[in-house]
């Protein structure tokens, strides 16, 4: 089985999600705070002027934590080792393979 060659233009197209698990996990806190804190204020006032931009705001941390800010590694060239990345792709894409082979058997 023959396949195309990874070039480092290739590498440098891919997207990366530069968030780590804890700032992910503290947008998503905080994204839920200003929800429930946009849901009381509408409780007390009655008011959606006041409660809407709070519970858009946290919706739009939620989303934003999911989502993961992600960047083209050709704007991180001089943060990333492109071996490095090669490496990693290269092991955990090996590492699926190795898994569905074995789930087939």
């Amino acid at each position: 089985m023959k396949g195309t060659p990874i070039t480092a233009d290739d590498l440098k197209d891919i997207e990366v999600k530069t968030f780590s698990p804890f700032a992910q996990g503290m947008y998503f806190l905080a994204g839920i705070a200003f929800t429930v804190f946009g849901i009381w204020a509408h409780n007390q006032t009655r008011n959606m002027v006041h409660s809407f931009p709070l519970v858009l705001f946290g919706v739009a941390h939620c989303v934003y934590a999911g989502w993961g800010r992600p960047r083209k590694v050709r704007d991180m060239e001089s943060e990333l080792n492109l071996m490095d990345l090669t490496t990693e792709i290269v092991t955990r894409f090996v590492g699926e393979m190795e898994s569905k082979r074995k789930d087939a058997k």
